[in-house]
């Protein structure tokens, strides 16, 4: 095929240029005389008698032919030699080594170059090398025999001098013409040219039978692509009516147990309603026959003493006997006359109320599930990532996807209940495990700790949340089927990617809104999810939402006097309480602003943190000598005082909650002893006694820095504590006493952090409060960087 320019080109400078594609077209019987038919006996080649041979010469000739030749060949030499007189008895060889001898020194001439061939030893002509060339032209003609259609031009009539003409096709404008009848260019506005909408630079022209071959290729080969991915879908239809009767048949064996299970129970109570009846039988058996046997014994009296009457030879013995009988008619002879038990039995059966009651229950008793999700048209809606790896915190409890259900004409479902799986694959670092999971919340595990989990929330609405807790940093993958079929994920990726990592950043942080200036104390209202944090150095205190927004702001001008306010709390749902730590008083405000009522008390000394017990309405004050001091919060009554200083006397922290209350409203305290890696914490009951002492060691840490903030939620407390030239949040477990995690905010540090506040929140609400999960926040006041962060530690 050679392509040329076209003479439609009036320059080779031109924008528009026409390239024509010459083909050669050849005639099926001059290409079988010319390459498939030997030259000797003009016969077509084939597998069998006429095979081709490559002779040394490089022509071809059939074996049949190369035999003939040979034989022909080998008869000619041997009357040569016998008349050369070598067939004398004296000269004449054995037949065997004559043979030997003929087929050693066997020969031929090429019938086409006349060039001297010798024959193959073993095996002769058919030994000779087959031609290959040959042979996979045969197969190319069986497999393509057919004749290409050459559409001619009828445009001119029957008399035109182009009807044998061939139609030309343009590939670039998709147009069958004629070279002679239309004149193919591209330009635009001539009525009598073909043009084209979007002309490209250059037109591909070629013989329309070409045009029709080389289509009709690539239909057969789309053709070929449809059957395959039919025969796909055909596989994955077939292997689904075999899960179809699956399902079926342990949907039935489901049944039967179940029916069998309810027809022992129905069998076992008829069994005891029986024993029962037998009971009462027997007993009362037991008393009539005793009765029965007390009368045979006295009519055997009666009659024994009856029976002798004609013996007796005096009237008076008679007499006597008469009046015996007498009075035993007459007195009882012990309860014998009456049956002293009865012959009632009955079984009360309420069978209108039982069969009420069993027709409800077995009504209500299972029901048959289907389903119209389609696994193809499901949905999966991952999380956000900043990065292109999705990045989950260690032992954080995360929303990895949301999956929504659609059905297979494209609506999304409105039920639950799906058989949703997954398989979680990793760390990939390491060798690779797996565990997988279910919509009921069932997961098996391998070489993890107790702290993984990874389940799955079934919303009962067509939605379903995948969530995940893992404890080992790496990389992770995370496939999710429904009804046994992948989901696509991100277009044809069928999992999700992602890595556990030990760093936890904040999710938010206060940038909207005014400006704070020291930041020192935090609280927050669980019901109205509001956040109250002392803004010291405005003299105020700033209402935000848990994300951190902008709400309002309130103000007391007592109780912020000199800027000096340095502990907030929560004091209940309408007041808060603040301590000041120049003028040593605590004020309890209204949500407005407005003071409700204040005190002090002679032992407070520069009050720096305030905490509130509000279980036994406590409101306990921390100062800078470590001191805790109780109040009543009613009545502003001084309770009791906590002497818990430091090593050195005296705080070394001036900002900071060094206290917290536990979930059984201990008073939690940070201890003054220190050792190398070794932080001590306090514990005080409510009423102010010493209970014991948690010491927490750092592996990494080994300097001698105490804690100097706390929080707590439920059984976790997190405390601050100095690390090179930031600090990180340690999380540690109130009932095992170890450090489970350290919140480090490794992409925005904490320079100095004063007030913390911890709260649960319930994530992905569902109607099964058994699938209810929570996820653990934290709130941190940074006083060097005027801002509140917020963590999800848990």
């Amino acid at each position: 095929m050679v392509t040329v320019n076209s003479n439609n080109s009036t320059s080779s400078t031109s924008s528009n240029s026409t390239q024509l594609v010459e083909t050669v077209s050849i005639d099926y019987d001059d290409f079988n005389d010319a390459f498939l038919t030997c030259a000797t006996c003009l016969c077509v080649y084939d597998g069998v008698e006429r095979a081709p041979k490559l002779l040394p010469c490089s022509h071809t000739v059939c074996v049949h032919c190369l035999t003939r030749i040979a034989a022909a060949a080998n008869n000619r030499r041997t009357a040569q030699d016998l008349n050369n007189g070598r067939g004398n008895s004296s000269t004449i060889q054995s037949s065997q080594q004559q043979q030997e001898s003929q087929q050693q020194r066997q020969t031929f001439r090429c019938p086409i170059c006349r060039e001297l061939i010798v024959v193959p030893q073993n095996g002769g002509v058919t030994a000779l090398p087959p031609s290959f060339l040959v042979n996979q032209l045969l197969d190319l003609i069986s497999t393509h025999r057919r004749r290409t259609l050459i559409p001619t031009c009828c445009g001119g009539g029957v008399l035109s001098s182009h009807i044998n003409q061939e139609l030309l096709y343009c590939e670039t404008c998709d147009q069958v013409f004629c070279s002679i009848c239309t004149k193919h260019e591209t330009a635009i506005g001539s009525s009598a040219l073909i043009s084209s909408k979007s002309p490209p630079l250059v037109h591909t022209i070629i013989p329309v039978s070409v045009a029709m071959k080389r289509t009709s290729e690539i239909m057969l080969y789309k053709a070929n692509e449809c059957v395959s991915k039919l025969n796909y879908s055909r596989d994955g239809v077939c292997a689904e009516l075999e899960r179809l009767d699956i399902a079926r048949n342990e949907c039935l064996s489901t049944l039967d147990d179940t029916f069998n299970d309810l027809m022992n129970i129905i069998e076992v109570r008829k069994q005891q309603l029986q024993q029962q009846i037998h009971k009462a039988y027997d007993a009362k058996n037991r008393i009539l026959s005793q009765q029965l046997s007390a009368i045979d014994i006295e009519k055997t009296k009666v009659m024994d003493e009856c029976g002798n009457v004609h013996q007796l030879l005096d009237v008076q013995s008679i007499n006597q006997r008469i009046q015996i009988l007498n009075d035993r008619l007459q007195k009882p002879t012990g309860g014998i006359e009456e049956p002293r038990e009865n012959a009632f039995i009955a079984l009360d059966l309420d069978l209108t109320a039982i069969k009420n009651v069993v027709n409800n229950a077995i009504g209500q008793m299972g029901r048959v599930r289907t389903t119209t999700t389609c696994p193809g048209n499901c949905t999966l809606n991952v999380a956000k990532s900043n990065e292109e790896n999705l990045l989950i915190p260690r032992l954080v409890d995360a929303r990895v996807a949301t999956l929504t259900a659609i059905d297979y004409d494209g609506n999304r479902r409105n039920l639950g209940g799906d058989p949703v799986t997954l398989k979680l694959i990793g760390p990939l670092d390491d060798t690779q495990q797996e565990r997988t999971a279910n919509n009921l919340g069932h997961q098996s595990h391998e070489n993890n700790t107790t702290d993984d989990r990874v389940r799955i929330i079934d919303h009962k609405n067509g939605q379903y949340t995948i969530r995940l807790r893992l404890s080992i940093c790496g990389r992770y993958r995370l496939h999710i089927y429904v009804l046994g079929r992948p989901v696509a994920c991100n277009g044809s990726i069928g999992h999700i990617d992602f890595s556990i990592t030990k760093n936890i950043d904040p999710i938010c942080q206060y940038s909207k809104g005014p400006s704070m200036q020291q930041p020192v104390a935090i609280a927050v209202d669980h019901h109205s999810t509001r956040v109250y944090v002392l803004d010291t150095g405005n003299c105020r205190i700033r209402v935000l939402d848990t994300d951190l927004n902008y709400i309002c702001d309130i103000q007391n001008i007592e109780a912020m006097r000199g800027r000096s306010s340095t502990g907030i709390g929560l004091l209940s749902d309408e007041t808060l309480v603040t301590v000041n730590w120049r003028t040593n008083i605590v004020t309890q405000m209204t949500l407005g602003g407005e003071t409700v009522k204040s005190w002090t008390h002679s032992s407070m000394i520069e009050p720096m943190c305030v905490v509130v017990d509000r279980i036994y309405d406590h409101v306990l004050i921390g100062d800078s000598s470590c001191n805790i001091h109780a109040f009543k919060a009613t009545t502003g009554q001084h309770l009791f005082t906590i002497n818990n200083k430091k090593s050195n006397g005296k705080s070394a922290e001036c900002v900071g909650t060094f206290m917290a209350i536990g979930p059984q409203s201990q008073i939690i305290v940070i201890s003054g002893a220190t050792t190398t890696g070794c932080r001590c914490l306090d514990i005080y009951s409510c009423k102010g006694t010493y209970e014991r002492s948690i010491t927490v060691t750092t592996t990494t840490d080994k300097s001698l820095h105490s804690y100097s903030s706390l929080a707590t939620c439920n059984n976790f407390i997190l405390a601050t504590r100095r690390y090179y030239n930031s600090y990180v949040i340690d999380l540690i477990d109130m009932e095992t006493e170890k450090l489970i995690n350290t919140v480090d905010s490794n992409g925005c540090k904490l320079r100095r952090p004063a007030g913390m506040v911890a709260f649960s929140e319930v994530q992905d609400s569902v109607i099964d409060d058994s699938q209810q999960c929570s996820s653990y926040y934290l709130l941190v006041t940074d006083v060097a960087a005027d801002s509140v962060k917020k963590y999800q530690f848990f």
